[in-house]
């Protein structure tokens, strides 16, 4: 559980609120691979691009 993609996005989240974009981005990158719906993939993906502008 502890490399569960839930969680990876979670502490992506987290990281994205205290303003630590790369990292976020690392750690939705991280849970994008590693879940199996394809529509979580995308969402993840999505908001692992739009910080890697900011970061």
């Amino acid at each position: 559980m502890p490399r569960h993609h839930r969680l990876l996005a979670t502490r992506a989240h987290l990281l994205e609120l205290l303003g630590e974009h790369r990292a976020a981005a690392a750690s939705y990158r991280e849970a994008a691979r590693r879940t199996t719906s394809t529509p979580e993939r995308r969402h993840l993906s999505a908001r692992a691009h739009r910080l890697k502008s900011r970061a």
